[in-house]
């Protein structure tokens, strides 16, 4: 388990350590442009193991109290009566003396902030003996990555996923620590980040499913419908266009003014998310409408 605070070794000689086991390779290396300290990075940590030592990560990455955060910029601090936040990067790599140069957090962490805006979430059901957790947080800077490996060497019996964006340059990456080791580290499609992560899938399909038309509203049972059944039922309505702008407007990034350009010429052409439409969007609608359930079951995985 994840020993107290005050039994570590000083904050600054653990990052160092860790820092120092990775750089052979510099994966695990952080940008230090100053268009990098200001960058919004969206993070999602899904946290895998025994019961019993998941539920010690989440007891020792819980918010600490406010007067011990006070390097945190005015505004950034949680009140007083407020519950402690569910994810901090204080407790494992503190901070003992006020920080005023970003850079030094950046070195520390990895990010110019701590964890803002956490939420702890149910990870995916396991067997008997195992749980997972899933931590979503902002960082500004960077994704966390120095905290993440102290996190691992800390606790080795733990899986540690780590996928986060930047909306800013539309990247997304993954980074994945088992036995206190860096196994996995790419880049990410940043359409697909969105699609599992900002759209909301249930609201999104049951308009495609309107569009469509059925009969009293029901799905063909005997003959289940396959995806270019659906997209020839889309054209025949003349409602394809307007089904791949309704992924727009759900979030899933397109400017305004090229949703507004494709519904003015009547032409899917003019959207960039056809493609991801059919080949992603699609088949996963055409899931949900037999099986809506396994929607629900799939956003444990994401």
């Amino acid at each position: 388990t994840l020993k107290h605070p005050s039994s570590r070794p000083p904050a600054r000689a653990l990052a160092v350590a860790v820092m120092q086991r990775f750089s052979r390779t510099s994966r695990l290396a952080v940008p230090l442009s100053r268009a990098s300290l200001l960058a919004r990075t969206e993070n999602r940590l899904t946290v895998t193991g025994s019961t019993v030592d998941v539920e010690a990560f989440k007891s020792n990455v819980t918010g600490v109290s406010p007067s011990s955060l006070s390097f945190l910029p005015r505004g950034l601090l949680f009140g007083e009566a407020a519950a402690p936040p569910p994810l901090t990067f204080q407790r494992l790599l503190p901070v003992t003396q006020p920080v005023t140069d970003p850079e030094e957090l950046l070195a520390l962490w990895g990010s110019t902030t701590d964890a803002l805006s956490p939420r702890l979430l149910d990870g995916r059901p396991r067997r008997k003996g195992r749980a997972s957790a899933v931590f979503e947080f902002l960082t500004y800077g960077h994704a966390p990555l120095p905290w993440l490996a102290a996190a691992a060497a800390s606790q080795p019996t733990l899986r540690l996923g780590l996928m986060w964006a930047q909306p800013d340059t539309m990247a997304a990456s993954e980074a994945v620590f088992q036995d206190a080791r860096l196994i996995h580290k790419a880049q990410m499609s940043y359409s697909s980040w969105v699609w599992d992560h900002k759209v909301s899938k249930g609201e999104l399909f049951g308009k495609i499913k309107e569009l469509l038309r059925f009969p009293d509203g029901r799905v063909p049972r005997k003959n289940k419908l396959k995806v270019a059944d659906v997209e020839a039922r889309l054209r025949q309505a003349g409602s394809y266009t307007q089904a791949v702008v309704l992924l727009a407007q759900h979030g899933w990034g397109a400017a305004a003014a090229e949703v507004e350009a494709a519904r003015a010429a009547s032409s899917d052409g003019a959207l960039k998310g056809v493609k991801f439409f059919h080949r992603s969007v699609l088949p996963e609608f055409v899931a949900w409408l037999y099986w809506p359930e396994r929607l629900e079951q799939a956003k444990l995985g994401w």
